[in-house]
């Protein structure tokens, strides 16, 4: 089969979909969630059925917080805002405030590759990780969509 695009696949897991997972047996530090809010009563973006009893164990720290939006987006009149869920591992619980703080200057600054190298830090990616997640939206016919990426560097 050939990848999406011609671009060869990753040699590492996404953590997408396997956060709880990843947190439990292979250490990863920080999970991120996020949902409009107030959510749709039949979806469950947010897998805090699965992660609740970690909390109450004090494995993990739990953090929730509403960002406020201006306007409902189109066709969506009842949503006020972005609930984000975050959870920990209780010794990594730093990276809770520090990846809420990531958010708020990228609000300010605009997301760029320095905020996107800075949040796989933050859920545990390692660099190289992060360097071949560049590489592959930079080939992608979806690159288009993500103008703060930078060129590559070449000599």
């Amino acid at each position: 089969m050939i990848p999406q695009d011609n671009i060869e696949p990753l040699p590492y897991e996404l953590h997408t979909d396997r956060e709880l997972k990843f947190m439990l047996e292979r250490g990863k530090p920080l999970a991120h969630f996020s949902d409009a809010y107030p959510s749709e009563p039949d979806e469950e973006i947010v897998p805090e059925l699965a992660f609740d009893p970690h909390v109450r164990e004090g494995r993990f720290v739990k953090r929730e917080f509403v960002e406020p939006l201006r306007e409902s987006p189109p066709g969506h009149a009842h949503v006020r805002g972005i609930r984000h869920v975050l959870f920990a591992r209780a010794a990594e619980a730093w990276r809770i405030d520090a990846y809420i703080m990531m958010l708020a200057a990228a609000a300010k600054a605009g997301w760029s590759e320095g905020f996107e190298r800075l949040e796989g830090n933050l859920l545990g990616y390692e660099e190289w990780q992060t360097d071949l997640h560049l590489k592959r939206l930079r080939l992608s016919s979806h690159a288009k969509n993500f103008p703060w990426l930078r060129k590559p560097y070449t000599l």
